[in-house]
């Protein structure tokens, strides 16, 4: 295997998956249905992961090209901005 572009690195003191329950949601409506959230939650955590580690190691290398000028990143999705809205005007604001 090819050396990895980007060097992994630790997880913060305090971090662990559930460690964003201890955060304040400064931008988010009052939820109900906790309950749901706590059963949605508990059958995320028995699931198999959706990524392997090696796709997450190709993925930060591929970004640590983007970042080093030597590739292109195109996003995509609802929430990815149009080329068409990238102009002077817009991008200045």
């Amino acid at each position: 295997m090819a050396p990895s572009a980007t060097q992994p690195t630790a997880a913060p003191a305090g971090w662990s998956p559930s460690s964003w329950r201890n955060r304040t949601a400064k931008q988010q409506p009052e939820w109900d249905g906790l309950d749901e959230l706590d059963a949605v939650t508990g059958a995320l955590a028995t699931a198999p992961p959706l990524v392997i580690p090696g796709e997450t190691r190709r993925l930060a290398d591929s970004l640590a090209e983007v970042a080093h000028g030597r590739a292109f990143l195109l996003q995509a999705g609802d929430c990815a901005e149009s080329f068409d809205s990238a102009n002077p005007d817009s991008i200045e604001r």
